[in-house]
Parts: C-alpha cells; structure tokens; sequence
C-alpha cells in the first residue's frame, strides 16, 4: 500500500494486507491478514493513513464477495486502532461484507491487548463477516484476548502489561508487546 507523507510528501513506508482463501470442509473461507500504519506522530496525526488501509480493506473484501459470494470472511491484525475509532468504523459502514467486529464488546468491557502509559488499547482485533452467524454448519461462538499469567510481565514498572521481548545480553525473556487475540468457530455436524 502506497503511502504518502502529507507534510513532507515522501513516501512513507507501511505494510499490505495478506489475503489468503481457501476451503474448509467445502466452505469458501477468506482470511485477511493485517498490520496498518502506526500512530508514530500522535494518533489524529497519523489517523489518515489508517483511513486509507480501511479503504483498501473495503476494495479487497468488496472484491473477494463479488467472486465468492458465499465466502466467509475474517479479518485480524493489529489495526492500530481501537474498535470504535474511524478506520474501523468505516469497514463497518463502507463494504458489502457486512463485517461484524466482537472485540467491541470486549472494548466496551476494559479488554486491552496492549497498554502504554497505564492506558489499554484493544488495536489487535478480529472481525467477521455477516454470514458466520447466519449459518448453523461452520459458526462464530466468541472471540478473547489471551494474557495468561506466563504472557503478564511479572513485575516493576511494566507490572501486569504484556511480557515483552528484552534483549540482555544473550538472554531473551518476554515474548511481545501485544497480547494476542483469538475466536472460537464451531461446525455442526449431523450423524447418519
């Protein structure tokens, strides 16, 4: 995705989003895979760049659907952006996927996956389209944030953040800066 600095009109450098389909018992599923641009700048600064990535997001799942109607969407990544900031609003809004976003709820609730000056921010999330609600055989039950208490920075100043990765040395200890996120899918299956 091209990006270009509005102030200094350069390039700026920032990540695609990897899409991969395929089939799971005879089901169209479509897996989009994303990393958006940093808040590096403060967040209004920078919010215009996510717009875009929530753009090209729509031109994708808008082009996914039209070739495989049927398709069963879920996206997930680190969108830099809480749930209900614009870029993910506008995936709501703007995109025949009809994409459903459960970390909402989880926001709503508290549920961070990373934190910066005390504050948690729910930026990995993963959302879904429409129809893995609709349908009884493959089907969305719920989706969590993961910080188990091997995954929770034991102690000092970073106390109950996320344990990440430190480089003492050649020891390394943590694992990353960000919990990770994960859903729950069920299939219904009928016995003859």
């Amino acid at each position: 995705m091209l990006l270009i600095d509005k102030d200094s009109g350069y390039r700026r450098k920032t990540r695609d989003i990897l899409v991969v389909c395929g089939y799971l018992n005879q089901h169209h599923i479509s897996n989009l895979v994303n990393h958006w641009p940093s808040r590096r700048g403060g967040k209004v600064k920078s919010e215009s760049y996510r717009i875009l990535a929530a753009r090209l997001h729509n031109k994708i799942t808008d082009s996914i659907l039209r070739k495989h109607p049927e398709s069963k969407l879920i996206s997930m990544g680190d969108f830099n952006d809480n749930p209900r900031n614009k870029s993910l609003q506008k995936i709501k809004k703007n995109t025949t996927s009809n994409l459903f976003n459960p970390m909402r709820d989880l926001a709503k609730r508290g549920a961070g996956s990373l934190a910066y000056i005390d504050k948690w921010f729910l930026f990995d999330q993963l959302l879904f389209s429409s129809n893995w609600i609709s349908t009884k055989d493959l089907f969305f039950i719920k989706a969590r944030v993961f910080n188990p208490i091997f995954l929770v920075t034991p102690e000092g100043k970073y106390k109950g953040y996320p344990y990440r990765m430190n480089v003492t040395g050649k020891e390394l200890k943590g694992f990353s800066d960000h919990f990770p996120v994960y859903a729950l899918i069920g299939e219904t299956v009928l016995f003859e």
